[in-house]
Formats: C-alpha cells, structure tokens, sequence
C-alpha cells in the first residue's frame, strides 16, 4: 500500500526537479538516464526491505552513471551515416570559409574574422553569431 504511494510521489520530486533544472544540468542527466533509472531501483528495492538486491542496482546505476555515455556514443556513432556527416562538415566548413584540410589554428582564425562582423554588438545577429561558433565547435570536435 505504501510503495505506489512513494513511486507516485517519487515520480512528481523527479518531475519538478527536472523542470527546475538549468539547460546544463538537464544535458548532464539526459545522457545518463539508465543510472538514474537503477538508482530509482535502488531505492524501491531498499524501501521494501531488499537490501542486496538494492546495493546491487545502486552499484550498477554507479557503474552506469560513468559508462552509459560512452557505450550511447560509440553506438551512435555506430548507427550514423558518413555522407551525413561529411554534407555537415561541409556546410560548416563553408560557413566559416575554411578548407577540408584546415588546421584547428585555421579554423579559429577564420571564426574570429568572421565573428568580428557577425557579433551582435557589432550590428549582426544572434543567429548569425550562433551558426558561426556551431560551425567552429563542429569542426574543431571533428579534429579530435
């Protein structure tokens, strides 16, 4: 009787806490959402009085909370195409008018020159200020 009770009231703290969250700390969670689902676990499973079953997901929601977001992105990166990528790199590369074969030196000096005009305190805008650090970001991680 009182276990739906705490999962009902479990699940509205979540829902609160979340919406109370900045865009950084949602960023955060979002990757690791299978940890805070065992961690979840964890806690139902200690307040019904199983208590090695509890360690045992709290352990693995540790073990998830560290490993998740790098076994999603090699599984993502797995699954996405190359042309996909290769038609986005070009298109950033043209934003910022940078060769294929750009060095990450290049690469920041074309985004300075650029963003000394696209600036929004110097008369551009911020989507234009926000098309050329994305386009910078892109291939910089590229070059990683």
């Amino acid at each position: 009787m009182l276990l739906p009770v705490l999962l009902i009231l479990g699940a509205v703290f979540a829902l609160l806490f979340l919406t109370r969250l900045g865009g950084a700390q949602r960023a955060l969670i979002r990757p690791r959402w299978p940890a805070v689902v065992l961690a979840g676990a964890a806690l139902a499973l200690a307040l019904r009085g199983a208590i090695w079953p509890a360690i045992a997901c709290a352990a693995l929601a540790g073990l998830a909370w560290t490993w998740w977001p790098q076994i999603e992105s090699r599984l993502r990166n797995r699954a996405a195409p190359a042309t996909a990528n290769d038609a986005e790199d070009g298109a950033a590369r043209s934003v910022l008018g940078v060769s294929p074969t750009a060095t990450a030196d290049e690469i920041r000096a074309a985004y300075r020159a650029k963003m000394a005009r696209a600036h929004p305190d110097r008369g551009g805008t911020h989507a234009e200020a926000a098309r050329l650090a994305a386009a910078r970001d892109r291939l910089l991680k590229k070059l990683k």
